[in-house]
């Protein structure tokens, strides 16, 4: 009973934070902070679906919908990273959050249990196009426009190096084969593969879209590209679609 005032004003913070409809930019920063309160007090994640929080505070983290559609499921870390310009996400022993998110699919919903593992999707925004100031990822499955565009450019993508592919939105893109992104670092292939994106992650749109090729290996397309670089923008929520429910249709 000593921490019920406690929970009852992270319960009203968060309330408010919700029906603020995340004018503010550091709005997810404050629920996801609600949550670990919360989670270290009762033992629930309210009002996020999970919380893991392990030794290292940089690799902890929360999913949850987001507040103002709940159609949309999201992971962020508990740690106050603004976005994967963070300095910390490169450094050596640096917390794969894909990693994280990919084990995290089920948080998803009912219908994506119909879908192969390995027919989901990640995606996050570059800091020129996000709302909010911490590190977020969308969860799903591919959009049809993003299935038709990885499609039309299989035999271009190789796993040797990043592609840029023939669009006008300035895609790059690489397939590398693995079961799961448990020692795939994506923010790590992207700096180190896509020509000036090291130095300017601030602006980088990531996109990772799990896949079985035709020959049998499994894998991932990884896509990037550098806001600025091209006329066109775009956001990671065009990559997503995050109740999976276009995916049969798709097929």
């Amino acid at each position: 009973m000593k921490h019920r005032p406690a929970v009852l004003s992270i319960s009203l913070v968060v309330a408010v934070i919700i029906m603020s409809s995340f004018v503010s930019r550091s709005a997810l920063g404050l629920v996801v902070r609600a949550c670990e309160i919360n989670s270290s007090l009762t033992g629930s994640p309210y009002p996020c679906l999970k919380v893991v929080q392990t030794q290292d505070p940089l690799s902890s983290y929360a999913v949850l919908r987001e507040p103002t559609d709940k159609e949309r499921t999201i992971f962020a870390p508990l740690a106050d990273v603004p976005g994967i310009e963070d300095p910390r996400l490169l450094a050596a022993g640096a917390p794969n959050y894909f990693g994280a998110a990919w084990k995290e699919q089920s948080a998803i919903g009912r219908r994506a249990w119909k879908v192969s593992p390995q027919d989901f999707a990640l995606a996050i925004n570059a800091a020129s196009w996000r709302t909010q100031d911490r590190l977020h990822i969308h969860m799903g499955c591919e959009t049809p426009r993003f299935r038709a565009l990885l499609k039309t450019h299989a035999t271009e993508i190789g796993s040797g190096g990043f592609t840029k592919l023939k669009t006008s939105a300035g895609w790059w893109a690489i397939f590398q084969t693995a079961d799961d992104l448990s020692d795939l670092n994506p923010l790590k292939v992207v700096a180190d593969g896509v020509e000036g994106a090291r130095t300017n992650m601030e602006n980088v749109v990531v996109g990772v879209f799990g896949s079985t090729l035709p020959d049998g290996q499994r894998g991932f397309y990884i896509l990037a590209r550098i806001n600025g670089a091209n006329k066109s923008r775009g956001s990671a929520e065009d990559m997503i679609d995050p109740k999976c429910t276009l995916e049969d249709a798709a097929r």
